[in-house]
Protein backbone atom coordinates (compact mmCIF):
# COMPACT_ATOMS: atom_id res chain seq x y z
CA UNK A 1 0.00 0.00 0.00
CA UNK A 2 2.82 2.19 0.72
CA UNK A 3 4.49 1.64 -2.93
CA UNK A 4 0.92 2.57 -4.24
CA UNK A 5 0.88 5.78 -2.15
CA UNK A 6 4.45 6.74 -3.19
CA UNK A 7 3.08 6.16 -7.35
CA UNK A 8 0.04 8.81 -6.78
CA UNK A 9 1.57 12.08 -8.30
CA UNK A 10 2.01 14.91 -5.13
CA UNK A 11 -0.38 17.30 -6.75
CA UNK A 12 -3.24 14.60 -6.76
CA UNK A 13 -5.52 13.34 -3.94
CA UNK A 14 -4.89 10.28 -2.45
CA UNK A 15 -7.86 7.74 -2.28
CA UNK A 16 -8.45 4.38 -1.47
CA UNK A 17 -9.34 1.90 -4.88
CA UNK A 18 -11.90 0.08 -3.20
CA UNK A 19 -15.44 -1.29 -5.33
CA UNK A 20 -17.56 -1.51 -2.69
CA UNK A 21 -18.73 0.94 0.23
CA UNK A 22 -21.27 1.10 2.86
CA UNK A 23 -21.37 4.71 2.76
CA UNK A 24 -24.63 6.41 1.65
CA UNK A 25 -22.88 9.69 0.57
CA UNK A 26 -22.81 10.76 -3.42
CA UNK A 27 -19.46 11.47 -4.24
CA UNK A 28 -17.88 13.44 -7.35
CA UNK A 29 -16.39 11.46 -9.83
CA UNK A 30 -12.22 11.39 -10.38
CA UNK A 31 -9.78 9.79 -12.52
CA UNK A 32 -7.27 10.21 -9.77
CA UNK A 33 -6.07 6.84 -9.11
CA UNK A 34 -6.37 4.76 -5.69
CA UNK A 35 -4.16 2.97 -3.23
CA UNK A 36 -4.12 -0.34 -3.64
CA UNK A 37 -5.65 -2.84 -1.07
CA UNK A 38 -5.52 -6.13 -2.50
CA UNK A 39 -3.07 -7.00 0.05
CA UNK A 40 -4.96 -5.72 3.23
CA UNK A 41 -7.90 -8.24 3.49
CA UNK A 42 -8.53 -11.49 5.76
CA UNK A 43 -7.53 -12.19 8.99
CA UNK A 44 -4.14 -12.44 10.15
CA UNK A 45 -4.23 -14.23 13.30
CA UNK A 46 -6.92 -14.85 16.47
CA UNK A 47 -4.98 -15.20 19.63
CA UNK A 48 -7.78 -16.83 22.04
CA UNK A 49 -5.96 -16.82 25.38
CA UNK A 50 -5.73 -12.66 24.96
CA UNK A 51 -8.64 -12.91 23.39
CA UNK A 52 -7.73 -10.43 20.54
CA UNK A 53 -7.53 -10.74 16.69
CA UNK A 54 -4.81 -9.37 13.90
CA UNK A 55 -6.85 -8.56 10.89
CA UNK A 56 -5.79 -6.21 7.76
CA UNK A 57 -7.68 -2.85 7.30
CA UNK A 58 -10.16 -4.45 5.01
CA UNK A 59 -11.33 -7.46 6.44
CA UNK A 60 -14.84 -7.99 6.63
CA UNK A 61 -16.82 -8.47 9.79
CA UNK A 62 -17.89 -11.64 8.13
CA UNK A 63 -14.84 -12.93 7.56
CA UNK A 64 -13.19 -11.94 11.29
CA UNK A 65 -16.82 -13.73 12.86
CA UNK A 66 -16.07 -17.02 10.63
CA UNK A 67 -12.63 -17.40 12.14
CA UNK A 68 -13.23 -16.10 16.04
CA UNK A 69 -16.49 -18.19 16.52
CA UNK A 70 -14.59 -21.65 16.28
CA UNK A 71 -12.98 -20.19 19.34
CA UNK A 72 -16.06 -19.55 21.05
CA UNK A 73 -15.54 -15.61 20.66
CA UNK A 74 -16.65 -12.64 18.86
CA UNK A 75 -15.80 -9.49 17.88
CA UNK A 76 -17.30 -7.15 20.76
CA UNK A 77 -19.55 -5.27 18.42
CA UNK A 78 -20.17 -7.05 15.20
CA UNK A 79 -21.91 -4.25 12.89
CA UNK A 80 -25.22 -4.96 11.22
CA UNK A 81 -23.91 -6.03 7.78
CA UNK A 82 -21.23 -8.59 6.16
CA UNK A 83 -19.65 -6.64 3.95
CA UNK A 84 -18.39 -3.62 6.68
CA UNK A 85 -14.93 -3.48 6.99
CA UNK A 86 -12.63 -3.57 10.12
CA UNK A 87 -10.75 0.08 9.24
CA UNK A 88 -13.74 1.40 7.80
CA UNK A 89 -15.77 1.07 11.09
CA UNK A 90 -12.75 2.03 12.82
CA UNK A 91 -12.26 5.15 10.96
CA UNK A 92 -16.32 5.66 10.19
CA UNK A 93 -17.94 4.20 13.17
CA UNK A 94 -20.45 1.05 13.71
CA UNK A 95 -22.57 0.02 16.13
CA UNK A 96 -25.09 -3.27 17.33
CA UNK A 97 -27.01 -4.33 19.85
CA UNK A 98 -24.12 -5.08 22.14
CA UNK A 99 -23.60 -1.42 22.49
CA UNK A 100 -25.17 -0.69 25.69
CA UNK A 101 -22.40 -2.88 27.56
CA UNK A 102 -19.37 -2.12 25.09
CA UNK A 103 -19.53 0.95 23.78
CA UNK A 104 -18.99 0.82 19.73
CA UNK A 105 -16.88 -0.70 17.30
CA UNK A 106 -13.50 2.41 18.64
CA UNK A 107 -14.15 0.56 21.77
CA UNK A 108 -12.79 -2.25 20.29
CA UNK A 109 -9.70 -1.62 19.10
CA UNK A 110 -6.21 -2.49 20.98
CA UNK A 111 -3.85 -0.81 18.45
CA UNK A 112 -3.53 -0.03 14.83
CA UNK A 113 -0.74 0.62 11.94
CA UNK A 114 -2.16 3.66 9.97
CA UNK A 115 -1.24 5.15 6.51
CA UNK A 116 -1.07 9.08 7.14
CA UNK A 117 -1.78 11.55 4.72
CA UNK A 118 2.14 12.73 5.12
CA UNK A 119 2.75 8.61 3.58
CA UNK A 120 4.02 7.30 6.77
CA UNK A 121 2.88 4.04 8.61
CA UNK A 122 2.78 4.73 12.50
CA UNK A 123 1.37 2.37 15.39
CA UNK A 124 -1.34 4.22 16.79
CA UNK A 125 -2.03 3.06 20.46
CA UNK A 126 -3.77 4.41 23.95
CA UNK A 127 -0.58 5.75 25.65
CA UNK A 128 1.63 5.81 22.80
CA UNK A 129 3.53 8.70 20.72
CA UNK A 130 0.30 8.28 18.53
CA UNK A 131 -2.19 8.10 21.28
CA UNK A 132 -3.48 11.22 19.67
CA UNK A 133 -4.42 9.79 16.45
CA UNK A 134 -5.68 6.67 18.13
CA UNK A 135 -8.41 8.92 19.34
CA UNK A 136 -8.96 10.56 16.74
CA UNK A 137 -9.04 8.72 13.73
CA UNK A 138 -12.36 7.50 15.14
CA UNK A 139 -15.01 9.29 13.19
CA UNK A 140 -12.07 10.55 10.47
CA UNK A 141 -13.97 8.89 7.52
CA UNK A 142 -10.17 8.10 6.00
CA UNK A 143 -9.38 11.77 5.97
CA UNK A 144 -6.27 11.62 8.39
CA UNK A 145 -5.47 7.85 7.09
CA UNK A 146 -6.12 4.36 6.55
CA UNK A 147 -5.66 1.66 8.69
CA UNK A 148 -3.84 -1.22 7.50
CA UNK A 149 -3.55 -3.63 10.33
CA UNK A 150 -5.58 -3.69 13.31
CA UNK A 151 -5.79 -5.69 16.67
CA UNK A 152 -9.07 -6.08 17.98
CA UNK A 153 -10.81 -7.63 21.33
CA UNK A 154 -13.07 -10.29 21.20
CA UNK A 155 -15.34 -11.51 23.56
CA UNK A 156 -16.45 -15.14 25.19
CA UNK A 157 -19.77 -16.44 22.88
CA UNK A 158 -22.20 -19.01 23.63
CA UNK A 159 -23.87 -21.50 20.78
CA UNK A 160 -27.33 -19.90 21.00
CA UNK A 161 -29.20 -16.46 21.50
CA UNK A 162 -32.57 -16.85 23.53
CA UNK A 163 -34.53 -13.47 22.82
CA UNK A 164 -37.49 -11.87 24.14
CA UNK A 165 -39.55 -9.62 22.64
CA UNK A 166 -41.29 -7.03 24.75
CA UNK A 167 -43.83 -4.65 23.05
CA UNK A 168 -44.92 -1.19 24.47
CA UNK A 169 -47.93 0.87 23.51
CA UNK A 170 -46.22 4.40 24.19
CA UNK A 171 -43.07 6.18 23.56
CA UNK A 172 -42.88 7.31 26.94
CA UNK A 173 -42.63 3.79 28.65
CA UNK A 174 -40.48 2.49 25.74
CA UNK A 175 -37.93 5.15 26.62
CA UNK A 176 -38.28 3.98 30.01
CA UNK A 177 -37.57 0.96 29.39
CA UNK A 178 -34.48 1.19 27.52
CA UNK A 179 -33.27 3.11 30.56
CA UNK A 180 -33.93 0.87 32.85
CA UNK A 181 -32.66 -1.92 31.75
CA UNK A 182 -29.57 -0.77 29.96
CA UNK A 183 -28.27 0.16 32.72
CA UNK A 184 -29.45 -2.88 34.90
CA UNK A 185 -28.65 -5.23 32.18
CA UNK A 186 -31.14 -7.47 32.93
CA UNK A 187 -34.67 -7.82 33.03
CA UNK A 188 -37.54 -9.71 35.02
CA UNK A 189 -34.24 -11.50 37.07
CA UNK A 190 -32.92 -13.04 33.31
CA UNK A 191 -29.62 -11.83 32.20
CA UNK A 192 -29.57 -9.25 28.91
CA UNK A 193 -26.49 -9.72 27.05
CA UNK A 194 -27.64 -7.98 23.42
CA UNK A 195 -30.32 -5.10 23.54
CA UNK A 196 -32.10 -3.40 20.26
CA UNK A 197 -35.95 -2.31 19.21
CA UNK A 198 -38.19 -1.14 16.14
CA UNK A 199 -40.44 1.22 16.16
CA UNK A 200 -43.58 0.64 14.21
CA UNK A 201 -45.55 3.13 14.47
CA UNK A 202 -46.29 5.43 17.86
CA UNK A 203 -48.42 2.82 19.32
CA UNK A 204 -46.52 -0.14 18.55
CA UNK A 205 -42.78 -0.77 19.64
CA UNK A 206 -41.01 -3.86 20.45
CA UNK A 207 -37.39 -3.85 22.41
CA UNK A 208 -35.55 -7.72 22.02
CA UNK A 209 -33.18 -8.98 25.02
CA UNK A 210 -31.14 -11.23 23.91
CA UNK A 211 -29.52 -13.41 25.92
CA UNK A 212 -26.26 -16.19 25.33
CA UNK A 213 -26.82 -19.78 26.14
CA UNK A 214 -25.42 -23.33 25.55
CA UNK A 215 -28.73 -24.74 26.09
CA UNK A 216 -30.32 -27.22 23.03
CA UNK A 217 -33.18 -26.40 21.04
CA UNK A 218 -34.67 -25.50 18.17
CA UNK A 219 -33.49 -22.57 16.25
CA UNK A 220 -35.21 -20.27 13.63
CA UNK A 221 -34.08 -19.59 10.29
CA UNK A 222 -34.26 -16.08 8.62
CA UNK A 223 -32.65 -16.99 5.74
CA UNK A 224 -34.93 -18.07 3.56
CA UNK A 225 -38.75 -17.68 3.73
CA UNK A 226 -38.86 -16.23 6.84
CA UNK A 227 -38.24 -12.46 7.70
CA UNK A 228 -36.69 -11.74 10.94
CA UNK A 229 -38.05 -8.22 11.69
CA UNK A 230 -41.61 -9.32 11.12
CA UNK A 231 -40.99 -11.85 13.48
CA UNK A 232 -40.61 -9.53 16.50
CA UNK A 233 -44.29 -8.66 15.37
CA UNK A 234 -45.51 -11.88 15.57
CA UNK A 235 -43.66 -13.90 18.57
CA UNK A 236 -42.84 -13.07 21.92
CA UNK A 237 -39.54 -15.74 22.63
CA UNK A 238 -37.32 -17.12 19.77
CA UNK A 239 -33.99 -18.72 19.68
CA UNK A 240 -31.35 -18.32 17.18
CA UNK A 241 -27.42 -19.86 16.49
CA UNK A 242 -24.82 -17.15 17.77
CA UNK A 243 -23.82 -16.59 13.79
CA UNK A 244 -27.30 -16.25 12.69
CA UNK A 245 -28.21 -13.30 15.63
CA UNK A 246 -25.24 -11.25 14.61
CA UNK A 247 -26.40 -11.60 11.03
CA UNK A 248 -29.96 -11.40 11.73
CA UNK A 249 -30.20 -7.57 10.05
CA UNK A 250 -28.20 -8.39 6.77
CA UNK A 251 -30.36 -10.68 4.97
CA UNK A 252 -32.99 -8.02 4.34
CA UNK A 253 -31.11 -5.45 5.49
CA UNK A 254 -32.64 -4.43 8.26
CA UNK A 255 -36.06 -4.19 6.74
CA UNK A 256 -35.03 -2.11 3.13
CA UNK A 257 -35.28 -5.68 0.69
CA UNK A 258 -38.82 -4.65 0.88
CA UNK A 259 -37.98 -1.64 -2.13
CA UNK A 260 -36.73 -4.60 -4.44
CA UNK A 261 -39.36 -6.87 -3.62
CA UNK A 262 -37.82 -9.50 -2.14
CA UNK A 263 -39.86 -9.68 0.58
CA UNK A 264 -42.65 -10.40 -1.41
CA UNK A 265 -43.41 -14.44 -1.09
CA UNK A 266 -43.50 -15.51 -4.85
CA UNK A 267 -40.34 -12.76 -5.55
CA UNK A 268 -38.74 -14.25 -2.35
CA UNK A 269 -38.80 -18.32 -3.21
CA UNK A 270 -37.26 -17.72 -6.35
CA UNK A 271 -34.64 -15.21 -5.02
CA UNK A 272 -31.20 -17.46 -4.20
CA UNK A 273 -30.31 -17.55 -0.50
CA UNK A 274 -27.20 -16.71 -1.27
CA UNK A 275 -28.36 -13.30 -2.82
CA UNK A 276 -30.40 -12.57 -0.02
CA UNK A 277 -27.96 -9.94 1.65
CA UNK A 278 -27.07 -6.43 2.16
CA UNK A 279 -24.12 -6.27 -0.32
CA UNK A 280 -26.15 -7.36 -2.93
CA UNK A 281 -29.14 -4.84 -2.03
CA UNK A 282 -26.17 -2.04 -2.05
CA UNK A 283 -25.40 -2.55 -5.77
CA UNK A 284 -29.07 -2.67 -6.74
CA UNK A 285 -29.40 1.26 -4.92
CA UNK A 286 -25.55 2.47 -6.86
CA UNK A 287 -27.32 1.26 -10.22
CA UNK A 288 -30.67 3.16 -9.29
CA UNK A 289 -28.35 6.17 -8.15
CA UNK A 290 -26.29 5.86 -11.19
CA UNK A 291 -29.31 5.86 -13.65
CA UNK A 292 -31.80 7.88 -12.02
CA UNK A 293 -34.50 4.45 -12.56
CA UNK A 294 -36.62 5.30 -9.43
CA UNK A 295 -36.66 8.95 -10.46
CA UNK A 296 -37.22 8.61 -13.80
CA UNK A 297 -40.28 5.73 -12.82
CA UNK A 298 -42.00 8.67 -10.54
CA UNK A 299 -41.83 11.19 -13.38
CA UNK A 300 -43.63 8.99 -15.62
CA UNK A 301 -46.55 9.13 -12.91
CA UNK A 302 -46.31 12.66 -12.49
CA UNK A 303 -44.38 12.71 -8.85
CA UNK A 304 -41.58 14.46 -7.49
CA UNK A 305 -38.65 12.70 -7.29
CA UNK A 306 -37.49 11.42 -3.94
CA UNK A 307 -35.46 12.78 -1.43
CA UNK A 308 -33.32 10.06 -0.04
CA UNK A 309 -33.15 9.80 4.12
CA UNK A 310 -30.68 7.40 5.00
CA UNK A 311 -29.53 8.63 8.39
CA UNK A 312 -28.46 7.12 11.98
CA UNK A 313 -28.31 10.09 14.85
CA UNK A 314 -27.52 9.02 18.51
CA UNK A 315 -29.79 11.12 21.07
CA UNK A 316 -29.51 11.17 24.98
CA UNK A 317 -31.70 8.37 26.35
CA UNK A 318 -34.12 10.94 27.85
CA UNK A 319 -34.67 12.32 24.74
CA UNK A 320 -35.84 9.78 23.03
CA UNK A 321 -39.71 10.00 23.05
CA UNK A 322 -39.11 13.49 22.26
CA UNK A 323 -37.27 12.41 19.18
CA UNK A 324 -39.46 9.34 18.21
CA UNK A 325 -42.54 11.53 18.28
CA UNK A 326 -41.42 14.74 16.45
CA UNK A 327 -40.44 12.22 13.99
CA UNK A 328 -43.42 10.42 13.43
CA UNK A 329 -46.05 13.20 13.10
CA UNK A 330 -43.32 15.20 10.72
CA UNK A 331 -41.78 12.34 8.53
CA UNK A 332 -43.85 9.35 6.47
CA UNK A 333 -41.04 6.53 7.29
CA UNK A 334 -41.47 3.45 9.40
CA UNK A 335 -39.95 1.17 10.84
CA UNK A 336 -36.74 2.49 12.70
CA UNK A 337 -34.40 1.02 14.00
CA UNK A 338 -32.90 1.49 18.08
CA UNK A 339 -30.05 1.14 19.83
CA UNK A 340 -28.73 1.65 23.11
CA UNK A 341 -25.21 2.55 23.51
CA UNK A 342 -22.91 3.78 25.99
CA UNK A 343 -19.23 4.96 25.43
CA UNK A 344 -16.88 3.80 27.97
CA UNK A 345 -14.60 6.47 29.74
CA UNK A 346 -10.99 7.18 28.66
CA UNK A 347 -8.95 5.41 31.47
CA UNK A 348 -6.45 8.45 31.65
CA UNK A 349 -9.46 10.72 32.11
CA UNK A 350 -10.55 11.35 35.35
CA UNK A 351 -13.93 10.01 36.96
CA UNK A 352 -16.52 12.42 36.15
CA UNK A 353 -14.87 13.95 32.82
CA UNK A 354 -17.20 15.22 30.15
CA UNK A 355 -14.93 15.18 27.81
CA UNK A 356 -15.56 12.84 24.95
CA UNK A 357 -13.53 9.70 24.45
CA UNK A 358 -13.51 9.72 21.06
CA UNK A 359 -12.79 13.92 20.29
CA UNK A 360 -14.42 13.70 16.69
CA UNK A 361 -17.58 11.72 17.64
CA UNK A 362 -18.58 13.32 20.20
CA UNK A 363 -20.26 11.17 23.26
CA UNK A 364 -20.09 11.84 26.79
CA UNK A 365 -18.31 9.06 27.97
CA UNK A 366 -20.85 7.36 30.52
CA UNK A 367 -24.02 8.75 29.03
CA UNK A 368 -26.49 6.34 27.43
CA UNK A 369 -27.43 7.38 23.90
CA UNK A 370 -29.90 5.85 21.61
CA UNK A 371 -28.91 5.06 17.96
CA UNK A 372 -31.97 5.66 15.94
CA UNK A 373 -32.02 4.54 11.91
CA UNK A 374 -34.17 5.74 9.56
CA UNK A 375 -33.39 4.19 6.15
CA UNK A 376 -35.67 5.18 3.26
CA UNK A 377 -37.12 8.35 0.57
CA UNK A 378 -39.58 10.76 1.07
CA UNK A 379 -41.33 12.89 -1.43
CA UNK A 380 -38.66 15.84 -2.72
CA UNK A 381 -39.18 19.12 -2.29
CA UNK A 382 -38.61 20.95 -5.57
CA UNK A 383 -37.44 24.49 -4.14
CA UNK A 384 -35.25 22.35 -1.27
CA UNK A 385 -33.98 18.94 -2.21
CA UNK A 386 -32.44 18.22 1.04
CA UNK A 387 -35.30 20.18 3.25
CA UNK A 388 -36.32 16.99 5.45
CA UNK A 389 -32.87 15.78 6.44
CA UNK A 390 -32.22 19.48 7.40
CA UNK A 391 -35.35 19.74 9.49
CA UNK A 392 -33.91 16.45 11.03
CA UNK A 393 -30.41 18.06 11.51
CA UNK A 394 -31.89 20.50 13.47
CA UNK A 395 -33.96 18.51 15.63
CA UNK A 396 -31.17 16.20 16.53
CA UNK A 397 -29.19 19.37 17.50
CA UNK A 398 -31.92 20.95 19.91
CA UNK A 399 -32.23 17.50 21.82
CA UNK A 400 -28.34 17.18 22.19
CA UNK A 401 -27.78 14.82 19.99
CA UNK A 402 -25.96 13.87 16.80
CA UNK A 403 -25.35 11.95 13.59
CA UNK A 404 -23.62 9.95 11.89
CA UNK A 405 -21.76 10.78 8.70
CA UNK A 406 -21.86 8.04 6.33
CA UNK A 407 -24.73 9.81 4.59
CA UNK A 408 -25.40 12.96 3.47
CA UNK A 409 -24.86 15.93 5.41
CA UNK A 410 -25.85 19.82 5.36
CA UNK A 411 -24.48 21.50 8.11
CA UNK A 412 -22.04 24.75 7.75
CA UNK A 413 -18.89 24.76 7.69
CA UNK A 414 -18.67 26.09 11.17
CA UNK A 415 -21.88 23.75 12.59
CA UNK A 416 -19.64 21.30 11.40
CA UNK A 417 -16.60 22.09 13.16
CA UNK A 418 -18.44 22.95 16.39
CA UNK A 419 -19.99 19.37 16.33
CA UNK A 420 -17.03 17.42 15.13
CA UNK A 421 -13.84 17.94 16.20
CA UNK A 422 -12.85 21.50 15.84
CA UNK A 423 -9.04 22.65 16.77
CA UNK A 424 -8.72 19.20 17.70
CA UNK A 425 -9.25 18.15 14.16
CA UNK A 426 -7.45 20.67 12.71
CA UNK A 427 -4.51 19.52 14.78
CA UNK A 428 -4.65 15.99 14.10
CA UNK A 429 -4.63 16.86 10.21
CA UNK A 430 -1.47 19.44 10.70
CA UNK A 431 0.30 17.03 12.03
CA UNK A 432 -0.56 13.94 10.35
CA UNK A 433 -1.81 14.82 6.53
CA UNK A 434 0.13 18.67 6.64
CA UNK A 435 -0.07 18.38 2.88
CA UNK A 436 -3.63 17.93 2.45
CA UNK A 437 -2.86 14.79 0.43
CA UNK A 438 -6.51 13.23 2.08
CA UNK A 439 -9.67 15.66 1.54
CA UNK A 440 -10.68 17.48 4.56
CA UNK A 441 -13.40 15.80 6.55
CA UNK A 442 -15.50 18.38 5.85
CA UNK A 443 -15.17 18.32 2.47
CA UNK A 444 -15.71 14.45 2.29
CA UNK A 445 -18.85 14.58 4.62
CA UNK A 446 -20.70 17.57 3.20
CA UNK A 447 -19.72 18.55 -0.03
CA UNK A 448 -19.41 14.99 -1.07
CA UNK A 449 -16.09 15.58 -2.95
Amino acid sequence: MLTSYRSIPADRRVRLAKRTSNLFRARSRTDTPGLDVAGLSGVLSVDPVAMTADVGGMCTYEDLVAATLPHGLAPLIVPQLKTITVGGAATGGGIESGAFRSGVVYDANVVMDILTGAGDVVTAAPGGPHADLFYGFANSYGSLGYATRLRVRLEPVQPFVALRHLRFHDLAGLQAAVATISAAREHGGERVDYLDGVVFTATEQYLTLGRMTDEPGPTSDYTGQQIYYRSIQERTTDRLTIHDYLWRWDTDWFWCSRAFGAQQPAIRRMWPRRYKRSSVYWKLVALDRRFGIADRLEALHGRPPFERVVQDVEIPVERTADFLTWFLEQVPIEPIWLCPLRIPRRPDRSAGSREPTWPLHPFEPERSYVNIGFWSVVPRQPDDPGATNRRIEAVVGELGGHKSLYSDSFYSREEFAAKYGGAVYSGLKERYDPDHRLLDLYDKAVRRQ
